[in-house]
């Protein structure tokens, strides 16, 4: 537990100075006072929520396991949890490290966090549960989920299974190379600016993010609340939908889940009755295929597109312009966010939402002791940040008004066709070491857009998007990416399965 302490007069004068408060020294003697006299009250609250397990811990942890039993370093943990019977009931699961399991450390791939442990499942994980899913482990991911490689992870980077000499992207790296590898059937990860549809792209799977809070993220450690989603990784679409079905839908914990209730039927339904190619018509947005977009990527997504054509497709070139405005737009409201939730120890405190004391308690201690452990991307970020709110947030509020612009221009576009399709990354998987968070740097060639820049867009919109296998480059997986629109899980789904099974 960590006590609340008295305050003196000093100290009063210093925290009323952050918000600008002018305080006199007899009115900081009677504040002081008057927290000595309220501190047994808040102590009390320790005793009436003494943290427990609420949930059944999993068994037989094993915990940062080594390359005989993880070669890819996909995983922060390897456990046993309980079984049931349900329709997930032959499906091996994986779950990115931010998201919470009963009785595993919840590393958010910081070392920082490794003692940090969670006495309460994610409301994702027991839904899995609950539909016979085995959950096999815990994943690797980049430190507190940024970073799009994972090579910002306290773990090390998570190898590609394609070639282990490239990155396996990120920041759910280590559940899309797990599903890459065959290690698990489908995985959960977390994408607020492209961290499931990214890793799945580099590893030649499938990665779906839904509409923003059609997925409850109950138990999941945030990056940015504004933009963050849960979303599964699986090889097919099918599989894809079935673990979407199970985790999908409004969930009290999560306010933001209650928009889940303008779902409709399911996913895996749709999958079942997908339309045939020559029913659909694609926008190409013309920004996602400009010239940070490397030429042979585009070549295989244009015969792609082409070939639906030939099918009977209808595909137009569309615009979005105001992804051309996305790079600092998402910076401006992803590190303004992730400054006040570290501040703030990790605690949600502005939202209604459901909290796990043992765990809050374990990072707030973690960061007091540990935080200058932290790498060098979640120093930088969180003091842009912090610099962004002490600037009265000017940025920020301008940067969600011009997301809600993004989004209402992704709707003109969505409501004439069935999906969007562009590249899903500018490039293939980069060598390990070859990427820098300072420079968007692949090696010889520099970028003036980060790698995340054909992904971020659909976030800031809180539309739904999805990351299908798109053949091969020099050896190593192309992912093509179809958009579609807000509340339309399912019929992405559906547009997603007639262009897998086209393929």
């Amino acid at each position: 537990m960590i006590p609340v302490t008295d305050l003196s007069p000093d100290r009063v004068r210093e925290l009323a100075s952050t918000f600008d408060f002018t305080i006199g020294p007899r009115e900081a003697e009677r504040h002081a006072a008057a927290l000595t006299d309220e501190r047994g009250g808040y102590d009390r609250l320790d005793e009436l929520a003494t943290p427990r397990f609420h949930d059944e811990p999993v068994r037989n942890v094993v915990f940062d396991p080594g390359p005989d039993d993880d070669p890819l370093n996909a995983f922060t943990s390897l456990f046993d949890a309980p079984v049931s019977e349900g329709p997930l009931s032959n499906l091996d699961v994986a779950i990115k490290d931010n998201v919470a399991i009963a009785g595993v450390p919840m590393t958010c791939g910081s070392r920082v966090f490794e003692s940090a442990v969670p006495s309460r499942h994610a409301s994702v994980v027991r839904r899995l549960l609950a539909d016979g899913a085995t959950i096999v482990g815990k994943t690797n991911m980049d430190e507190l989920a940024y970073g799009p490689t994972s090579e910002t992870s306290g773990f090390g980077p998570v190898s590609n299974p394609v070639d282990p000499e490239h990155v396996a992207g990120g920041s759910s790296s280590g559940s899309a190379a797990a599903v890459g590898a065959e290690r698990v059937d489908a995985a959960l990860g977390s994408d607020t600016g492209g961290s499931v549809r990214i890793p799945a792209a580099f590893c030649g799977v499938v990665g779906f993010k839904p509409t923003w809070g059609m997925i409850p993220r109950t138990g999941m450690v945030e990056l940015a609340y504004t933009l963050d989603h849960v979303g599964p990784i699986a090889r097919d679409v099918r599989t894809t939908a079935r673990v979407f079905d199970a985790i999908s839908g409004s969930d009290p914990g999560d306010p933001s889940s209650a928009r889940a209730t303008r779902l409709e039927g399911s996913a895996t339904a749709a999958v079942t009755d997908a339309p045939d190619v020559e029913e659909l018509s694609f926008g190409l947005p013309e920004e996602l295929f400009a010239a940070h977009v490397d030429d042979g990527i585009v070549d295989r997504i244009r015969d792609t597109v082409a070939d639906l054509e030939a099918a009977g497709a209808t595909v137009d070139p569309v615009s979005i312009p105001g992804i051309d405005n996305s790079v600092h737009v998402w910076n401006a409201i992803t590190n303004v966010e992730f400054a006040d939730t570290l501040r703030s120890d990790l605690v949600p405190a502005r939202r209604r939402v459901s909290m796990d004391p043992a765990w809050q308690d374990a990072a707030a201690s973690a960061l007091r002791s540990g935080g200058e452990r932290f790498g060098p991307v979640v120093r930088r970020k969180a003091i842009v940040g912090a610099k962004l709110l002490e600037d009265g947030a000017r940025s920020y509020v301008r940067a969600r008004a011009i997301a809600d612009r993004i989004a209402d221009q992704f709707a003109a576009v969505t409501a004439d066709h069935d999906a969007l399709v562009a590249p899903t990354m500018p490039v293939t998987a980069p060598k390990i070491g070859q990427w820098t968070a300072d420079s968007y740097s692949t090696g010889d060639d520099e970028y003036d857009v980060p790698l995340a820049y054909n992904t971020r867009p659909a976030d800031l919109a809180g539309v739904p998007a999805v990351t299908l296998p798109c053949g091969r480059l020099d050896g190593l997986p192309v992912g093509l990416q179809l958009v579609g629109e807000e509340y339309g899980d399912h019929e992405l789904f559906a547009v997603a399965r007639a262009v897998e099974r086209h393929e």
